[in-house]
């Protein structure tokens, strides 16, 4: 369990705070595998580098990207190859902080404020503050996180309630508080791929907020990842295309383009959800 807490830093002046922040650099390992590496700036009264569920970049040429959270699997300030040892210690799902000098526990990632300070929240819920050239990397989907370094599927036992549930072969466990689960499935644009899903998920803590595969009656929103789809819903993607609808159907999905196949729910607030879907994927000849 790591411990050790940074003190605040009191900053006078805005351009102060943004020479500090200038100095702290990270790497975004996106779900797809892309890396995008720049300066973590910051915004707004809180001073805080994700707002509104996306991530902001200051790129070289003095221009900024953002990046929904959805997309991030690895927030990496050390760079270079984990230890293989890291990458066995990862748990299958859920939020994983490692610092440089080999701590890590599991937890939830809450944002980055000022530019060089990692705010945590640990297992038991406390609060927590980490230098960011402390830390070495932040795991947000640790499935998408092993595509990207080449490496195995995770032994390791997660911290959800549902974590370790055996599956048959071919279904993959697709967590809801999780952005995006890679199913190991490279598609080409006109294949058909056939789904099989069943569980149900909790979006939120209070009682009723359960969705089967077809999502919560006809609860939708603008930001979900596909707005027409109830909140919940079992929704998958393939490489950087928009996401679309999969639900309870089993009939064959023509794919819209080439690249690995990714399954989620549609929500747009991962933190508070628990529970999976378990999918069984048939990619057609």
């Amino acid at each position: 369990m790591v411990r050790r807490l940074i003190a605040t830093v009191a900053l006078v002046g805005c351009a102060g705070i943004y020479a500090l922040a200038a100095n702290e650099r990270a790497t975004f390992i996106l779900s797809n595998g892309d890396r995008k590496t720049g300066t973590l700036v910051h915004h707004g009264g809180n001073d805080t580098n994700l707002i509104d569920a996306n991530f902001n970049l200051g790129t070289d040429d003095g221009k900024e990207q953002s990046y929904p959270e959805s997309q991030v699997a690895v927030i990496d300030f050390a760079g270079g190859q984990p230890s293989a040892n890291e990458l066995q210690t990862i748990p299958a799902s859920g939020h994983f902080l490692v610092l440089r000098n080999g701590q890590s526990q599991n937890g939830q990632f809450v944002n980055i404020a000022h530019g060089n300070t990692l705010l945590w929240k640990n297992a038991s819920g406390e609060q927590q503050q980490y230098a960011v050239t402390d830390v070495a990397r932040v795991y947000l989907n640790p499935q998408s996180a092993r595509v990207a370094f080449n490496a195995p599927a995770s032994t390791a036992v997660g911290t959800s309630g549902t974590a370790g549930v055996p599956l048959n072969p071919g279904e993959i466990r697709v967590d809801a508080n999780q952005a995006w689960t890679d199913t190991g499935v490279t598609v080409k644009k006109g294949d058909r791929v056939a789904f099989r899903a069943s569980g149900q998920i909790s979006y939120g803590q209070s009682p009723g907020m359960t969705a089967g595969p077809d999502g919560n009656g006809e609860l939708k929103q603008p930001s979900y990842p596909v707005p027409v789809m109830p909140v919940g819903g079992l929704i998958a993607k393939v490489g950087n295309m928009a996401p679309f609808p999969i639900g309870s159907n089993t009939q064959p999905i023509v794919m819209p383009a080439d690249g690995r196949l990714m399954l989620g729910v549609n929500d747009n607030e991962l933190g508070d959800n628990s529970g999976y879907f378990t999918v069984a994927v048939n990619k057609q000849r």
